[in-house]
């Protein structure tokens, strides 16, 4: 096993199943906290009504407890955006096959920002998205946004918090369309040094980037292809 093994995404899932009550109701928080919206994305273009997708998710993370497969979890695997996806594929077709919602266990969960994730999915440009592709979209803008915040805490930690909101809106931004002279009076910097600033702010968010995907794929040659799917999906 190999050391980075700590840190993937499929130790968490390792961990929700874990003897250790405390340790399992960390894990499995951490992994409602970081991908619920996606599956509730998912599950509104199925399409369950808000107070139905917002159950299903829940029900679904307090499922993965009692799944007894989840103990021999492996990082061959595959990618985990692809495991949790078509895992809960199967657990909507059992809620419509059993007509009833599971939630046992939901308690363990972190509490769900319904009415966020409810405006995000409203945003989404096509109403006629699928849900799978609903699913991959919001994994995406999720997967940013965690990248952006640790960005962010990075330039917290070492007082240049004021740097980061002033150059962060033009991380994807092409060079000709960023005004240089206006943000260097405005942070109290000369044009080169902002240059330099803003190449290092977008190297260091494509390495956060890279390494967030790497959390959720087998192999460091997936990283590649997934970044390319999930850029696509954020096109739609």
């Amino acid at each position: 096993m190999s050391a980075s093994f700590a840190t993937t995404r499929w130790t968490l899932v390792l961990a929700a199943h874990d003897s250790d009550a405390l340790k399992s109701e960390a894990a499995l928080a951490e992994l409602c906290h970081t991908y619920w919206q996606p599956l509730y994305a998912h599950a509104r273009r199925h399409p369950l009504p808000p107070a139905d997708a917002e159950d299903a998710v829940q029900g679904f993370f307090a499922r993965l407890l009692r799944l007894e497969s989840l103990a021999d979890a492996e990082r061959t695997r595959g990618r985990f955006r692809a495991f949790l996806l078509g895992s809960f594929n199967h657990y909507l077709a059992d809620l419509r096959d059993h007509a009833r919602a599971e939630k046992r266990g939901a308690h363990l969960l972190t509490p769900l920002d319904t009415q966020a994730a409810e405006t995000a999915f409203a945003q989404t440009p096509s109403s006629d998205l699928p849900p799978d592709r609903a699913f991959d979209r919001a994994w995406a803008l999720a997967l940013l946004a965690r990248v952006t915040t640790s960005l962010r805490d990075e330039h917290i930690a070492t007082n240049r918090t004021a740097l980061f909101d002033a150059l962060s809106p033009h991380l994807a931004g092409r060079r000709a369309d960023i005004a240089h002279a206006d943000l260097a009076a405005k942070l109290n910097m000369t044009e080169p040094a902002i240059r330099v600033a803003l190449h290092r702010l977008r190297q260091r968010y494509r390495q956060l980037l890279r390494a967030e995907i790497a959390h959720t794929v087998a192999r460091d040659s997936d990283i590649d292809d997934e970044l390319r799917l999930l850029l696509a999906s954020l096109a739609l």
